[in-house]
């Protein structure tokens, strides 16, 4: 319903309620005789039998317009116009398809029942043409005047070994303007819009990463930017299904609505990010901001992970084995450890040569009995050929921690996104984003209410927590330009008085960072609460804003003065310069 009501019943009930005349109301229902439904994913055809029982009922809601004004109850207006052949879809499975020419037969029968009409539920109708066994992305579609369905959720990175390398080349070829790994369903958002006409309306439901990143790009950019209007959705909701994923529900149409309904509420205007604020998906990355903050390793291997005991072992057997055994930081523990500390061990040859890392005789013969079955399957060609490296090191990262005393760290995925400090000695996995620097400076910046703001814009979405991405939420980000020497100093010093107080509780709690700010964050008497408060007071005078002003329409008027002046050539001022 949350798609069949705003693009099909409320668009007639609006047009209904409108028409006063016996004229008006006659062309409606000439229209609706000829109104078609299609779903171009229908499986069994659930969102057609909805589609079906709500149009015979914005039927019945015409002819009793027409019959108050005509003052009769003319039996030959009871007769219907709207049947199972205004219907159409589209499956790759024959026996869904099956399924639902029955499902829709029996939707007339329910109908004509429920709502007493006089309509012959005989003979049954002939859909062979149309709901057909035919796959969307190829195949042609019947002309509709609303899309409605659900098409199949599949993650970009798993679409190769699902569908195979055929079938995803073929693709590719179909749709050239989409270069990038996106979700299968965006595919189907793009096709939708192609297909309905400027008084043509769309809803579709996929998973929530429809509105962020390269799927957003590829779907609900090229919706919004190719006259498309998103009137209703609903940002995410848990998936009422067996999967356990998170969907959003977007509906649309080719020209300007009334109303946007966001989430249940009335808003000004719905954007490509399902979102009501300013819109800073168009954000450009800035020049300044690169190769500073990275995401952590990625080992593709569970045998690189140890335990404690193995590494206790293989160091007493040679001392040398500890120059490959590190701590494992993979954001868990960031939210939960008082001092982040992680729990696991990871063997990390980094850049060795194999000769090189077969001078550390226990871990490597781990690995090589271990990982390498596992890597000699693997598509990626590096993968198998250096089965005893991680797939992805990150030497840049390791590079620019180098020179620190210690790093900022925050999990890619929580409730929070929490910037905290960490030890050179654990190395950070992929489960965790890094900013290079030991500055508190950037520290206090990164904690302030104004990046919160732009993260909250920029975040992807994993359930229902935060993903703090390195390229949306941190390269985009428009740091302060030269701020006063004091202003800088005064942020850094309440940064380091805001670590120090999260350290102290929660060393004395024994509680991670996600229940300190559970417990505090929103508490006015805490004194987390008055640390914030008082640093966001301060970077707000850094960038020269108020408390009233909206934030992240000056953060986005920011990035695009910063990244005009990158293009001139001109020199602007990065995170790790502040003045």
């Amino acid at each position: 319903m949350k798609i069949v009501r705003p693009t099909i019943s409320r668009y007639w009930e609006e047009r209904i309620e409108a028409a006063n005349t016996i004229g008006e109301l006659s062309t409606l229902q000439l229209e609706l005789q000829s109104y078609r439904v299609l779903d171009p994913a229908c499986g069994s055809g659930n969102f057609l039998y909805i589609a079906y029982q709500e149009l015979k009922r914005i039927e019945m809601l015409l002819l009793d317009k027409i019959s108050q004004r005509r003052r009769s109850n003319d039996k030959q207006m009871q007769i219907g116009f709207v049947t199972p052949l205004n219907f159409f879809g589209m499956d790759t499975n024959p026996f869904a398809v099956e399924l639902a020419r029955v499902t829709l037969m029996i939707a007339r029968k329910i109908a004509i029942d429920n709502l007493k009409l006089t309509e012959p539920a005989l003979p049954l109708d002939t859909l062979d043409n149309n709901i057909v066994c035919q796959d969307a992305l190829f195949s042609e579609w019947p002309k509709a005047n609303a899309i409605i369905g659900n098409p199949p959720f599949l993650g970009g990175k798993h679409m190769r070994i699902t569908l195979g390398d055929e079938y995803i080349d073929k693709v590719f070829q179909r749709f050239p303007d989409v270069r990038d790994s996106v979700d299968f369903c965006a595919y189907w958002f793009r096709l939708a819009h192609e297909h309905i006409d400027d008084n043509g309306r769309a809803g579709l439901v996929a998973t929530n990463s429809i509105s962020q990143g390269k799927s957003r790009v590829a779907a609900l950019d090229y919706i919004t930017q190719n006259g498309g209007y998103i009137h209703e959705a609903i940002s995410t909701q848990v998936w009422s299904g067996e999967a356990k994923v998170h969907v959003s529900i977007v509906n649309w149409c080719r020209y300007q609505p009334q109303k946007y309904y966001l989430d249940d509420q009335i808003v000004s205007h719905i954007n490509s990010s399902l979102q009501s604020t300013t819109d800073v998906s168009q954000a450009v990355k800035l020049k300044a901001n690169l190769n500073k903050c990275f995401q952590g390793v990625i080992p593709v291997g569970e045998g690189f992970i140890v335990t404690e005991q193995q590494v206790q072992d293989w160091i007493k057997a040679d001392s040398k084995n500890q120059e490959v055994l590190k701590l494992f930081s993979m954001g868990k523990n960031l939210a939960q450890n008082p001092h982040g500390k992680p729990e696991r061990w990871i063997i990390d040859f980094n850049d060795m040569s194999i000769e090189e890392a077969s001078n550390y005789l226990l871990p490597f013969e781990y690995i090589k009995a271990i990982v390498k079955p596992e890597r000699d399957k693997n598509r990626d060609s590096t993968a198998r050929n250096y089965w005893w490296k991680f797939l992805r090191p990150r030497p840049e990262m390791r590079n620019k921690m180098s020179t620190l005393s210690f790093y900022f760290t925050v999990p890619r995925v929580s409730k929070w996104a929490v910037f905290i400090p960490a030890f050179l000695n654990c190395l950070p996995g992929d489960k965790s984003v890094v900013v290079t620097t030991d500055d508190f400076y950037i520290f206090g910046i990164l904690s302030s209410k104004v990046h919160r703001i732009w993260m909250n814009a920029q975040k992807s979405t994993l359930k229902a927590d935060i993903a703090y991405t390195h390229n949306t939420c941190f390269e985009t980000f428009p740091f302060p330009q030269a701020p006063d020497v004091k202003l800088v100093q005064q942020i850094r010093a309440k940064a380091e008085e805001l670590h120090q107080y999260r350290t102290q509780q929660m060393e004395s709690k024994q509680w991670g960072i996600t229940t300190l700010y559970n417990k505090f964050f929103d508490e006015p008497t805490s004194q987390l609460y008055k640390l914030h408060q008082q640093l966001d007071k301060l970077v707000l005078q850094a960038y020269g804003f108020n408390a009233n002003d909206d934030i992240l329409e000056k953060l986005l008027i920011l990035n695009r003065e910063l990244a005009e002046k990158e293009q001139q050539g001109i020199k602007i001022v990065g995170p790790w310069s502040p003045v």
